[in-house]
């Protein structure tokens, strides 16, 4: 029987974040459907990313291309990775690029006529927007989409800054064991940079001092926010495998600024971790307040909201636990939407 298309994902990495989460599930989840997959860094780094280890424990192909080819110019090096491949019959069918780097370089092969016969399909991950020199990269990115043959955004706030037509597709996350009940802490789960609002957290924590909130990241507002931290937020710095701190995990604050549809939303919903957040994004679609989790207006109202939680019986606080988990099996499981991605591919799932 002949192997199903090969597919290249390919990005940047250095860190692990929602891109990265993103990544290694949707890898996982197309080699579950047999299609042959390889995650393609661009660039090498020292310590060795995160991602790459992880997907090494899960025996999914990686390359990367400065390592396969450091004496290419940079631009040149995913041409070379083609014709390479090519020659040895794994010439791929796909490449789908995530981050901004990985789309210019598809989008650069491209022009230079090196993925004429291949799909290139761009996903857009990112709410905020960037400052300084990533400012200017964006703005490529965006204006030179049309260069893929289709391109894909997690929320309805991203879609509106391209400018191209693109399909809307959900994040998702593999099916996960339900949470049992912790000691009502509450955490903040990302990176400590303006536009997450781990400030806001903060002051969130500020206004309960008999509670537990932990924050697990690392950024460049960790310092002056563990100037300003009450004695009850805990930091613990970055997270190399959230598997485990969830499961000490009972509520997750959302105090972003920007968002799309961030992936510790859905990893601690798949848990039967509930959710306080603003109304970002598409938070609001995955969210049925009172019932799986909760969409606050402002401050005042995300500290009132808090405050019926943590007044809230075992009984009701499983009950709502248990719809958390509900609705990302049903809407935002990896089941569900790898078909859906294999459909944008022109592919069979």
């Amino acid at each position: 029987m002949p192997l199903n298309p090969v597919i290249w994902l390919l990005l940047d990495s250095r860190s692990f974040g929602g891109i990265e989460t993103h990544v290694l599930e949707l890898a996982k989840g197309l080699l579950a459907h047999n299609y042959q997959v390889k995650v393609v860094f661009s660039n090498e780094y020292h310590p060795v990313p995160p991602l790459e280890t992880a997907l090494n424990q899960s025996s999914i192909p990686t390359m990367t291309l400065s390592r396969e080819y450091p004496n290419t110019h940079p631009l040149l090096r995913l041409k070379e990775a083609i014709s390479s491949a090519e020659q040895h019959n794994q010439r791929p069918a796909v490449i789908h690029t995530h981050g901004y780097k990985g789309s210019l370089l598809a989008r650069v092969t491209r022009l230079i006529g090196y993925t004429n016969s291949i799909r290139i399909v761009s996903s857009f991950h990112a709410g905020e927007t960037p400052k300084g020199r990533v400012k200017l990269y964006d703005a490529l990115d965006r204006f030179s989409a049309f260069l893929s043959e289709q391109r894909i955004c997690v929320s309805r706030t991203i879609q509106s800054k391209l400018p191209y037509r693109s399909i809307l597709v959900k994040n998702f996350v593999p099916k996960a064991p339900l949470v049992s009940l912790a000691s009502r802490s509450v955490a903040f789960v990302g990176r400590l940079s303006e536009e997450k609002g781990p400030d806001t957290f903060i002051e969130m924590a500020t206004h309960f001092p008999s509670q537990d909130f932990h924050i697990y990241g690392s950024g460049p507002m960790e310092t002056l926010l563990k100037e300003i931290a009450p004695p009850n937020v805990q930091f613990h710095g970055h997270q190399s495998n959230m598997n485990e701190v969830w499961q000490s995990v009972d509520l997750l604050l959302i105090t972003s600024r920007y968002e799309g549809l961030p992936m510790a939303a859905l990893e601690a919903m798949s848990r039967g971790i509930p959710v306080i957040s603003f109304e970002l994004g598409e938070l609001p679609s995955v969210i049925d307040t009172g019932s799986n989790g909760w969409i606050t207006s402002s401050p005042e109202d995300m500290r009132a909201t808090l405050n019926t939680w943590f007044s809230l019986s075992d009984a009701k606080r499983s009950q709502i636990k248990y719809h958390a988990q509900q609705t990302i099996e049903l809407n935002y499981s990896t089941d569900v939407v790898i078909p859906t991605m294999l459909g944008v591919y022109g592919l069979k799932a």
